[in-house]
């Protein structure tokens, strides 16, 4: 009997890959980046402001330090429930590649539980849309992201 529960729990290579956003989905990067800026929404910034707040948050610890979003467990619950795991695929920030990918880093490694299977921080995440034939699955707020992925 156990050992029928353990197989199970363990994936299939055919299973789709559960994909989960940083920005936006599970961490409240709009909500903090508009308090940075000291407006009600990020998108009240002209382009100049808002590249301004962007050059305060490049080289620092930004990313490692934002809030969960109020669904942020509830999202990682459900995935798993349906995949019986998830992982993390983000983009780095333009212009602070290294620095922001390391910081998401630390940022998953200290707010989430259970762990992802894997963190991917990449600009095209489009790389991840399919592997060995079966289609994964992206939760992500942009809906560009998620046309490119179709």
């Amino acid at each position: 009997m156990a050992s029928e529960k353990a197989s199970l729990a363990v994936m299939n290579i055919s299973d789709p890959t559960v994909y989960l956003d940083m920005d936006g989905v599970l961490v409240d990067f709009f909500g903090t980046f508009a308090k940075l800026a000291n407006v009600e929404h990020w998108k009240q910034l002209d382009s100049q402001r808002l590249q301004g707040v962007l050059d305060k948050i490049v080289g620092s610890d930004y990313f490692a330090k934002l809030p969960k979003t109020k669904t942020c467990d509830n999202i990682i619950e459900m995935a798993i429930d349906f995949a019986g795991s998830y992982s993390i695929l983000s983009s780095p920030l333009r212009g602070d590649i290294s620095n922001s990918s390391k910081h998401k880093q630390i940022w998953v490694t200290n707010n989430l539980s259970p762990q992802p299977r894997e963190t991917i921080i990449v600009r095209d995440k489009t790389l991840y849309a399919a592997a060995n034939g079966v289609q994964n699955i992206l939760i992500d707020d942009r809906g560009p992201n998620i046309d490119k992925w179709r």
